[in-house]
C-alpha cells in the first residue's frame, strides 16, 4: 500500500517543447504568470484561513477549545478541503479570471494577428501555464498552497498536515453507499486456495487479483491502515484472504471472464439481493443466427448465449416433449418396482456404501469389455460395479463378466442399441438420458457412487481418493474437469463421463431434477451443458458442494490432455506421472475413440471377440471357466499404431496424419 504525503497539484501537470528562438519568451511569460496566481492565491488563502479558525460572527472561545479536542484532525481536514467546497470552487473560479485576463493581455487575438508575428502567443501561454523546461507552474502552485496551508495551521496549533493521512476523499460517493464502501484486491491463488470455490482454477492466478467491494464498513479488515485506504481514494490496498475476509459475515462470489467483447459489470444495490446474472448483448437474430451489431441497444439473452452472439440453448419442441413424456411415465410406473429390485441388489454389492455405475448399449459394448479388461490385468475388484444395460445384447455381455445388472426393457426400450454415428447427434442425446435415470435410482436410495463412462481406464482404484479420510465429506459431488472452457459450460466445465457423487438430500435434489429435464436434454443432444446449469443452481439454491478436479492437475486426465498437453501426455508414456484414470473424451465418435485408445496402450480386448453376442464367445472358448474374459480379455495391452500426428505410447512414424499438415507426435 503506498501512502501520498503531499496535495496533488491544483493545475495540470505536462511538458512544453518550443523551439530554441521561444525561451526566452515562455519563461518571462511564466513568471509574469506565476506572480500574478501567488498573489491571487495567497489573497484567497488567506481570506480562507481566517474564515476557518474564526467564521464571522463565530465564538473564538469555542474555537480555541477545538485544539485539544478528539475531533480537531476532521475539523482542520474539513477547513483544508474547504467545507463543502465553495472555496475550491471560488479559488479555481479565480485561478481562471486570471488566465483569462492574462491571456488577452500577453496574447493579440489570432484575428488582430500582424502576417510578421512569428509566434503563436496562444499556444506559447498555455505552454507556459502547463509547464516549461525550468519547472512545472501547476507544481510551483500546489507547493505554494501547501507551503501557506501548513504556515497557517502551524500557527494555530492544528496537526500537521505531514503527520496525518491527506487522502480523504470517500473512494465511492455517497449515493452507493448502501453497498460500496471500501475496496481490497487479493491475489487469485491465495483467495482459491483459503476457500476452495468448486471451480477449476485457470493458469495465471498467481499473477492476478480478484476485487473485493465491501458493503459496511464493519466488514473492512481488521487493521486501520488497510481499512481507511479501502475507504478512501488512495491506491487500492493489497492483503491477504485471511485479512480481508476476516470480518465478513456473508461473501457472494462472483466468477467472470472477458469474453473478448467491451463487456461491463453493473452491480445493482438498493434491491432485492440476486443470486443470477442478467446477461445483455447488443445482438441481432437468434440461435444460430445471432450475431453481434454495436449499433443496436442492448437486450436480455440466455447464459448459453457465445460471445460471438451464437446460442447454443436449443428448446424442446413438441416431439422432444412427447418422448420425455413416455419415459418419463414408463418411469414412474415402473419405479417400486425397479426400486425394490435395485436395493436388493446394492445391499449385496456396496463396499462402504458405494458402488461403481455404468451404463452401456451394444454399440458401445466393446469399450465395455476393454474396462473390464484392463482392471482386471491390474488386478481391481470389480465386485461393487453395477451396470445398467440398455438392451439384451449389452446385459449378456455384462452377465459373462460377472457383473451385477439392472436391465428394465419397459424402460429401456426407446434407447438406441446402435453407436452413435457423432458426438451430439440424436442417438448421442438418447444414450445420455439413460446415464440420468441409472444415476438417479442410486442416489434416490441413499447409496454413494463413482458413476462413469466405458472409455474410462484404471490405473488406482479411484474410489481409494474419493472415500480418503482428508476428503469424508467435503464436497457433495466431484466432476472431472472437462478442459472445455465455452460459455455453455461455465462455470464448472465439469465432465459429465465420470464423477463421485454422496448421496444427500442436496445430491437427490440435483438428480430429481435433471431427470425431469429430460425434455432439453433431447433438445440439446447432451446433457452435460443440462447438468452444469443445474449445478450452478442447486449451489445457489440448496448449498450443494461442487468440487471439479482441475485439468492443470495429474490425477485425473482425459481428453483435454490428449490432444492439448502432449507434455503431459510424453511424461505418461515415461511413467513420470501417477494418474489415477485416463478418460478418453474429446472424440468425434467411437472410431476414433478406438484408434486412439489402441495407439495409447489402452486396449485389451481381443479383436475376435468385438462385436460378438456372448453367446457365440462362450461357444467358441475353449474353457469356459473363466467366463468371457477368459477368450477376450489381453493381460497386456495390444497396441496399434493409427495416427502418427497423435499421442501414441510406441512411435508411429509410418502412420498417415489424423489432421492435415501435422509433424510426428515422436
Amino acid at each position: 500500500m503506498r501512502h501520498h504525503n503531499g496535495s496533488k497539484p491544483l493545475l495540470p501537470s505536462s511538458r512544453g517543447n518550443p523551439q530554441q528562438h521561444q525561451k526566452q519568451t515562455v519563461g518571462t511569460t511564466t513568471w509574469i504568470i506565476f506572480l500574478v496566481f501567488s498573489s491571487c492565491i495567497s489573497f484567497y488563502v488567506g481570506v480562507w484561513v481566517a474564515w476557518s479558525i474564526q467564521p464571522p460572527g463565530g465564538d473564538s472561545a469555542a474555537v480555541g477549545s477545538v485544539k485539544n479536542d478528539a475531533s480537531s484532525n476532521e475539523l482542520c481536514l474539513s477547513a483544508i478541503n474547504g467545507g463543502g467546497g465553495e472555496l475550491g470552487k471560488r479559488v479555481g473560479d479565480a485561478l481562471q479570471l486570471k488566465i483569462d485576463r492574462a491571456l488577452k493581455i500577453q496574447c493579440p487575438s489570432n484575428n488582430n494577428k500582424q502576417p510578421d508575428q512569428p509566434l503563436d502567443c496562444t499556444r506559447l501561454c498555455l505552454d507556459a501555464i502547463k509547464g516549461d523546461e525550468n519547472g512545472d507552474l501547476g507544481i510551483k502552485v500546489g507547493d505554494l498552497l501547501d507551503v501557506k496551508i501548513k504556515k497557517a495551521l502551524d500557527e494555530k496549533k492544528c496537526p500537521s498536515l505531514s503527520s496525518q493521512d491527506t487522502t480523504t476523499k470517500p473512494r465511492f460517493p455517497n449515493s452507493v453507499s448502501h453497498f460500496a464502501n471500501g475496496l481490497v484486491t487479493i491475489n487469485r491463488k491465495d483467495m482459491f486456495d483459503t476457500y476452495d470455490f468448486g471451480v477449476p482454477i485457470n493458469s495465471g492466478a498467481e499473477n492476478e487479483d480478484i476485487l473485493m467491494i465491501y458493503d459496511s464498513t464493519r466488514a473492512l479488515p481488521s487493521d486501520k491502515d488497510i481499512a481507511h485506504a479501502a475507504q478512501y481514494s488512495d491506491d487500492i490496498p493489497h492483503v491477504s484472504a485471511v485479512d480481508a475476509t476476516a470480518n465478513c459475515e456473508t461473501m457472494n462470489v462472483i466468477f467472470v471472464k472477458n469474453p473478448g467483447r467491451r463487456q461491463c459489470m453493473a452491480i445493482v444495490g438498493g434491491q432485492y439481493q440476486g443470486y443470477h446474472i442478467q446477461r445483455w448483448m447488443r445482438l441481432v437474430g437468434s440461435g444460430a443466427h445471432g450475431k453481434i451489431d454495436a449499433s443496436v441497444p442492448l437486450k436480455q439473452v440466455s447464459r448459453m448465449t457465445k460471445s460471438d452472439g451464437y446460442d447454443e440453448l436449443l428448446l424442446p419442441k413438441t416431439k422432444h416433449l412427447a418422448l420425455h413424456r413416455e419415459i418419463l411415465m414408463s418411469y414412474l410406473t415402473n419405479l417400486n418396482d425397479l426400486q425394490e429390485e435395485l436395493k436388493a441388489i446394492l445391499t449385496k454389492i456396496a463396499i462402504n456404501n458405494t458402488v461403481v455405475v455404468m451404463t452401456v448399449n451394444k454399440g458401445q459394448s466393446e469399450l465395455l469389455l476393454n474396462w473390464y479388461c484392463s482392471a482386471k490385468s491390474r488386478g481391481f475388484d470389480t465386485s461393487n460395479v453395477l451396470l445398467f444395460p440398455t438392451d439384451q445384447f449389452s446385459k449378456d455381455l455384462a452377465d459373462g463378466l460377472g457383473l451385477a445388472t439392472v436391465y428394465d426393457e419397459k424402460l429401456m426400450h426407446l434407447i438406441p442399441s446402435e453407436e452413435a454415428a457423432r458426438y451430439g447427434d440424436n442417438t448421442f442425446g438418447m444414450i445420455m438420458m439413460a446415464k440420468v435415470i441409472c444415476v438417479q435410482l442410486v442416489n434416490e436410495l441413499g447409496v454413494d457412487m463413482l458413476f462413469q463412462d466405458v472409455d474410462v481406464i484404471w490405473y488406482k482404484n479411484p474410489l481409494e481418493y474419493f472415500q480418503s479420510s482428508e476428503r469424508t465429506n467435503e464436497f457433495d459431488v466431484y466432476f472431472q474437469d472437462d478442459g472445455n472452457r465455452q460459455e455453455r459450460y461455465a462455470p464448472y466445465a465439469a465432465n459429465s463421463g465420470f464423477y463421485f457423487v454422496r448421496s444427500n438430500e442436496r445430491t437427490q435434489l440435483l438428480f430429481r431434477s435433471m431427470l425431469y429435464q429430460g425434455d432439453l436434454i433431447f433438445a440439446c443432444r447432451s446433457h452435460q451443458q443440462i447438468l452444469i446449469s443445474l449445478l450452478s443452481e442447486t449451489n445457489s439454491f440448496a448449498g450443494l458442494t461442487v468440487k471439479v478436479l482441475s485439468r492443470d492437475e495429474d490425477d485425473f486426465p482425459g481428453g483435454y490432455h490428449y490432444h492439448m498437453r502432449k507434455d503431459f501426455i510424453r511424461q505418461m508414456i515415461k511413467k513420470e506421472n501417477d494418474p489415477f484414470i485416463f478418460h478418453m473424451s474429446w472424440t468425434l465418435n467411437k472410431v476414433n475413440k478406438l484408434e486412439f485408445m489402441k495407439q495409447m496402450g489402452m486396449w485389451y480386448v481381443q479383436e475376435t471377440c468385438v462385436g460378438k453376442p456372448a453367446a457365440d464367445i462362450m461357444s467358441e472358448a475353449s474353457d469356459a471357466s473363466s467366463g468371457i474374459a477368459g477368450p477376450c480379455c489381453s493381460a497386456e495391452a495390444i497396441i496399434t499404431c493409427h495416427y502418427r500426428d497423435k499421442p501414441s505410447a510406441v512411435p508411429c512414424k509410418d502412420s498417415p496424419p489424423k489432421d492435415k499438415g501435422q509433424h510426428s507426435f515422436w
